[in-house]
C-alpha cells in the first residue's frame, strides 16, 4: 500500500473539510490540557498530604486515595469517550462526510459503555500478550488497531465482533501499520519541539491518514449477482 497516497489523501480531505480539522483539534486538546492540568494538581496534593502527614493514622489517608481513584476513573472516561469522538470526526473527513461536526467529539457518550469495554477489553488482552514478550504485546497492539474505527462506523456491532474483525483485518497488515507508525516519527518530534502546538496539525493528519488506512484495507461490501447481470 501506497503511504503518500494515504497522506496526500488526508491532507486533501483536510482541506475540504466543512468542519475545520484544527478547530475541532484544539476543542479536543483544550479539554484535554485541563483534564490533565487538574489531574497533576491532584497528585501533587495528594504528594503533599503523605509527606505532611507521614507520621499519622494510615487510615487518615483513605479518603484521599479514594478520591484519587475515582478521579482516575472520570478521567479514564472522558479521555476514551473524546479519543473515541474525535477519530469518529477524522473518519467522516476521511469519508467526505458531510454530516461532520464540532459535536462529534462528544458522540462517544451516546455509545459509552460500547466504547469503554472495547478500550477496556483491548487493554486487556494487549497486557495479556505482553505478560509473553514486549514483542508479542507489541504485535498485539497492531492487531487490534482497527477496531475503534470498526465501531465508530458500526455502533451497533458488539465488543468482541469489533476486536475480531480488527484482527481478520490486520492480517498480513501488522507490519505495514508499523512501518506508517514510523513514517510519523518526524512529525512526532516536531509536536514535542514546539510543546503540542504542532499537534493542531500534525493529529488530525495522523488521524485521518489512519483512518485512509482503515478504509482502504476493509472489507468491501460484495455487489448482488443480479445486479451485475441486470448492467
Amino acid at each position: 500500500m501506497d503511504r503518500s497516497i494515504l497522506k496526500m489523501d488526508a491532507k486533501t480531505a483536510m482541506k475540504e473539510a466543512a468542519i475545520s480539522p484544527y478547530g475541532v483539534t484544539i476543542i479536543f486538546g483544550i479539554i484535554i490540557f485541563i483534564l490533565t492540568i487538574v489531574q497533576r494538581a491532584f497528585d501533587e496534593w495528594g504528594v503533599i498530604i503523605i509527606q505532611t502527614k507521614a507520621n499519622e493514622d494510615p487510615a487518615q489517608f483513605i479518603p484521599y486515595m479514594v478520591s484519587s481513584l475515582i478521579f482516575a476513573a472520570i478521567y479514564f472516561i472522558i479521555t476514551t469517550v473524546l479519543n473515541f469522538g474525535y477519530l469518529l470526526y477524522c473518519l467522516k473527513v476521511s469519508n467526505r462526510d458531510s454530516s461532520m461536526a464540532y459535536s462529534d467529539l462528544f458522540l462517544g457518550i451516546r455509545y459509552i459503555f460500547k466504547v469503554l469495554g472495547l478500550s477496556i477489553m483491548i487493554s486487556i488482552f494487549v497486557m495479556l500478550w505482553s505478560l509473553l514478550l514486549i514483542i508479542p504485546g507489541i504485535i498485539a497492539s497492531f492487531r487490534y488497531t482497527q477496531a475503534v474505527f470498526i465501531l465508530a462506523e458500526n455502533p451497533d456491532k458488539g465488543i468482541m465482533q469489533c476486536i475480531r474483525e480488527s484482527k481478520e483485518m490486520m492480517i498480513n497488515h501488522k507490519f505495514e501499520y508499523f512501518v506508517l507508525d514510523l513514517s510519523f516519527l518526524l512529525w512526532i518530534l516536531l509536536m514535542l519541539v514546539t510543546v503540542g502546538l504542532a499537534s493542531i496539525y500534525v493529529n488530525p493528519y495522523i488521524t485521518i491518514t489512519k483512518a485512509n488506512y482503515y478504509n482502504a484495507i476493509k472489507p468491501k461490501l460484495a455487489v448482488p449477482e443480479e445486479y451485475v447481470a441486470s448492467e
